[in-house]
């Protein structure tokens, strides 16, 4: 079911997420050895923690939305009706937070292609950097967000959990 494929691709991109955050501590590290102990910085350091802090956050999300991970306040949600919280977290996510993520994904797509066919490079830095790859990340990361809030919006019209779609 199409419910699945989302959440396991969710998944493998959290595995991503997680490699990202590899990348970002090691270069860091490298950084701070070339720096104080060979007096010599890179020119590539600042921007490789930023793009892996970003990719590794945009990446990571869908699955925490998936596993229902993200901080929210219950205090409302406890007072009412299961068929009635129910139907207001559906209305939420497939209304409000699917077309939302969906209209961010198809911006994030569209700087992609514009930063590949204009070979858009980060003017910051001296390394300079080529943009593409981190707007596709971000691109990546946003569509799949806004098909995770789909797939939860529908489970709780459905009264689905995860859960009771593995058994």
């Amino acid at each position: 079911m199409i419910f699945k494929l989302v959440d396991k691709i969710s998944e493998v991109s959290a595995w991503v997420s997680k490699l990202a955050i590899v990348v970002l501590v090691l270069s860091m590290l490298y950084e701070v050895i070339a720096r104080y102990v060979f007096n010599s910085s890179t020119i590539w350091a600042f921007d490789i923690s930023y793009m892996a802090t970003g990719v590794a956050f945009v990446l990571g999300v869908a699955w925490t939305a998936q596993i229902d991970g993200h901080i929210k306040v219950d205090v409302l949600s406890s007072l009412l009706p299961n068929n009635v919280y129910r139907l207001i977290v559906g209305v939420v996510y497939t209304v409000v937070l699917f077309p939302t993520f969906l209209f961010m994904a198809w911006y994030g797509w569209k700087k992609t292609v514009s930063a590949f066919i204009t070979n858009e490079v980060e003017m910051v830095s001296t390394w300079a950097p080529q943009m593409w790859p981190f707007y596709t990340c971000i691109a990546v990361g946003l569509t799949l967000l806004a098909l995770q809030f789909l797939v939860i919006g529908l489970r709780s019209f459905l009264n689905k959990t995860i859960k009771s779609e593995i058994e």
